[in-house]
């Protein structure tokens, strides 16, 4: 594992998580079924697996829900098959399992699946008492409507979950498109999925929809080389090997010193979360460099930090890493500032977050370029930088709207991160993170609408540039920051039972507990490849 101590005076370098999962469409997700089928298991094995791996965390995670029964409803796909499989195996395990089928099995593989179960199995309409129904209806290869028989199976689905029963879903629930996460009407929400090899994008796209995501390991692993396009998203492992340590004896100097650039007159608010958020990131020394009317505020609030009126160059060039953006304001002193700032410190690895970013594309239409161009030219010497932009602010660095569409939206994105020199960090539901290599989109999937108000992004900012100033590299940096900042959200929701009520300050309060998760994640259990929870 790497140190701030071992690696500052090198420059950061972001690696490719190296136990990294997919996000896949679902043509990415076949394509990697038939090359795990060429290379050795036949596809009757993988749906052997994919089911009896289902059961297995059914039996684990829904214990007390099945006392009353399981109803099974299977489809007549493949999807239709792994619920067979589930069925027999639950049943198996001294489970009273009723199986209800939409359709007859329409592939050797499924009608094989039920062949296979038929002695274990109780055919017929669920009774209405089995407190968990599993849906495994309709798989990654639906599109479009639903239609009968499966828009009644689905009917009965939803009233069983309106009745108080766990719907737990297989790869992905019924209706819902894998690739795009488009639900159809008649499509019934889950409580949990069960998604099998890879995570499906549309599961990420409509997290309400699909509730918390179990990726399951159907022995997919290297089935696919290369890049072919699916998103990465990094495990547990990974994120824990990027953090540097933190030495018991470790002197203020040695955790990192990090400045954040921005407050001006009326507007302190912003880059007092941003400090805030790197002091709890474990920086050791935090400047806040404030227009002058400002500082007060930041010395009352944060009494951990020093404050300083811009431009404050000493101060500013003494850091590890720099933030520059919350409350920055707009106007032609802001302008002037964000050019020095950079000229000056290209040296070092830096943020560009909220107004630095709207005056980058400001400064670039001012001089007759576009703003990729403009940042390649600021920033061409410099180790790191590390872009921070919601969908409105990109869409003023592109200088046309942002694509609907999610394949258009990954290569803007790409294109940008490359062309512009530096590390973009797309903040959203989900949040995608690209690198100026035009390596691999990484996706970080935590977070819930607590997140969604003023001052949320400064706190993020503040966290990815301690990570910066502790030697991180700008992909690490982004991911590590997007990460705790989107779990330390899901548990202040799930303490507080919903969204109404809380502030950024429960954010902040969870931010221990993210930090603890995250540096000694819990194995998970056998088969478990990734586990992303859904607070309600």
């Amino acid at each position: 594992m790497r140190s701030a101590a071992s690696i500052r005076g090198a420059p950061p370098t972001s690696e490719t998580p190296v136990n990294a999962l997919r996000v896949t469409t679902a043509a990415e997700a076949s394509a990697r079924d038939q090359a795990a089928i060429a290379a050795g298991p036949a596809s009757f094995a993988l749906m052997l697996r994919a089911g009896t791996t289902a059961a297995a965390a059914i039996l684990r995670d829904f214990a007390t829900r099945l006392s009353h029964g399981v109803a099974v409803f299977a489809g007549s796909g493949n999807n239709g098959g792994d619920a067979y499989i589930v069925a027999a195996q639950l049943s198996r395990a001294g489970v009273v399992v009723r199986v209800h089928a939409a359709a007859p099995p329409r592939t050797p593989d499924a009608a094989r699946a039920m062949r296979l179960a038929a002695p274990a199995l109780v055919h017929g309409a669920p009774t209405g008492h089995e407190r968990l129904v599993v849906d495994g209806l309709l798989g990654t290869g639906h599109r479009g409507a639903l239609r009968e028989p499966v828009l009644a199976a689905c009917t009965d689905l939803s009233r069983a979950r309106d009745g108080g029963a766990t719907v737990v879903a297989l790869d992905v629930p019924s209706g819902l498109d894998a690739s795009t996460g488009e639900i159809a009407d008649g499509s019934p929400a889950a409580h949990a999925t069960l998604t099998f090899g890879t995570i499906k994008r549309g599961l990420l796209l409509s997290r309400g929809h699909a509730g918390r995501i179990v990726l399951l390991d159907i022995g997919l692993n290297g089935a696919t080389e290369g890049d072919d396009g699916a998103w990465h998203l990094s495990n547990a492992d990974d994120l824990a090997r990027w953090l540097p340590p933190m030495a018991w004896n470790a002197h203020k100097g040695r955790r990192g010193r990090v400045a954040v650039v921005g407050g001006h007159e009326g507007m302190a608010g912003a880059v007092i979360l941003a400090t805030r958020a790197a002091l709890a990131a474990g920086a050791g020394l935090a400047h806040a460099i404030v227009d002058a009317p400002s500082v007060a505020a930041v010395q009352l609030t944060v009494p951990q930090a020093m404050a300083e009126p811009w431009p404050s160059p000493t101060a500013s060039r003494r850091v590890d890493a720099l933030a520059i953006g919350p409350g920055l304001g707009r106007g032609a002193r802001s302008s002037q500032l964000l050019e020095q700032i950079v000229t000056d410190h290209r040296d070092r690895p830096l943020v560009l977050d909220a107004d630095a970013l709207w005056l980058v594309a400001e400064v670039a239409t001012t001089h007759g370029t576009d703003a990729a161009s403009l940042l390649r030219h600021w920033t061409r010497p410099s180790r790191a930088v590390v872009c921070t932009p919601h969908a409105g602010e990109f869409a003023r660095l592109l200088g046309t709207s942002v694509p609907v569409e999610w394949d258009a939206r990954v290569g803007a994105l790409r294109e940008f991160a490359v062309r512009g020199g530096v590390t973009v960090l797309l903040k959203g539901t989900p949040t995608l993170v690209a690198t100026p290599d035009g390596g691999p989109i990484t996706v970080v999937p935590h977070g819930t609408s607590l997140l969604a108000t003023g001052g949320s992004g400064d706190v993020l900012c503040g966290l990815i540039v301690a990570l910066l100033g502790q030697g991180l590299g700008p992909l690490e940096a982004a991911v590590c920051g997007a990460t705790v900042h989107g779990r330390a959200a899901e548990l202040a929701t799930a303490r507080l039972g919903g969204i109404r009520g809380g502030v950024l300050e429960d954010v902040f309060e969870a931010l221990p507990l993210a930090w603890r998760q995250l540096e000694h994640a819990v194995p998970h259990p056998p088969g478990v490849l990734a586990d992303l929870p859904f607070p309600a």
